[in-house]
């Protein structure tokens, strides 16, 4: 049986503070308790009440931010993507709608495929004028406790930002191990991949350059991380290293840095 999990909701602003003003789940997925940020941002947790995604199953989120809103959204734990008799590849829809002046930060937790699974994912963002976004992805190889290092069938993402109606982003990631010459393929001694979009206006080669100076200082030799700056409105940062936490650990400090400098705040404390 195919499991559909969704979430659809809204973020605006009400007396000064970001708000859910609108929430619609379909079991597996739902939406734990929201928090309030200490600087008036919505922090909020998506929880899958299943033991994972299946073959075949599909989850959806929708969100819309209001002019001004200011959202934090992540999940309680990684995303255990397994195999089944069921053909379909499992897949994930990601849709948020970033209005004038609204902040999205979504960081959810690590993409776990287990042996044979078969996985397809999708981020599509709307931005408008003034909008700002910082979005966080990283792919494990899988089970390495079990030895199901890069065992999976596929893992395909896209990745695509449009600026008031117009395709600025386009981003294709696909591995198939399968197909690879060696057991690691195109990461050679690493294991794990992560990526940090940063989507703002007010993005520049300054940035670009502080971002690398902080790697080139703070870089060891597990981790190997490069930005670049996008076409329009934004850079990227792909990073590899041998496990999850040294990559959110990167991932967050580099978050940190660059929040400070087009916010000027630091990027709130999350407890999981």
């Amino acid at each position: 049986m195919r499991v559909h999990g969704v979430w659809k909701g809204t973020v605006g602003v009400r007396e000064g503070r970001s708000a859910l003003l609108h929430s619609f789940h379909q079991s597996p997925l739902k939406v734990a308790k929201p928090f309030a940020g200490e600087r008036g941002e919505l922090l909020l947790y998506l929880m899958d009440s299943s033991p994972g995604l299946f073959n075949g199953d599909t989850q959806e989120i929708e969100c819309t931010l209001e002019k001004g809103a200011s959202l934090y959204l992540t999940n309680q734990s990684s995303c255990k993507l397994h195999p089944s008799l069921e053909m379909g590849e499992t897949s994930q829809i990601q849709r948020f709608n970033v209005r004038k002046g609204a902040l999205l930060e979504y960081f959810p937790e690590a993409l776990v495929p287990y042996h044979g699974a078969n996985y397809f994912g999708e981020t599509v963002l709307e931005m408008q004028g003034g909008a700002q976004a910082i979005v966080g992805e990283i792919i494990t190889p899988g089970r390495a406790g079990r030895g199901e290092l890069f065992q999976y069938e596929k893992i395909a993402s896209q990745f695509s930002v449009s600026w008031e109606g117009q395709l600025a982003v386009w981003d294709s990631l696909l591995l198939e191990p399968a197909r690879w010459n060696t057991s690691r393929g195109i990461f050679d001694g690493y294991t794990h991949i992560g990526t940090l979009w940063v989507l703002s206006e007010q993005i520049t080669h300054d940035h670009v350059k502080m971002l690398e100076t902080f790697l080139d200082s703070h870089q060891k030799e597990e981790l190997y991380a490069g930005t670049s700056l996008l076409a329009r409105n934004g850079l990227v940062m792909r990073m590899l290293g041998p496990s999850v936490w040294r990559l959110q650990s990167l991932m967050h400090e580099c978050w940190d840095l660059i929040r400070r400098e087009l916010l000027g705040k630091p990027a709130p404390q999350i407890r999981k």
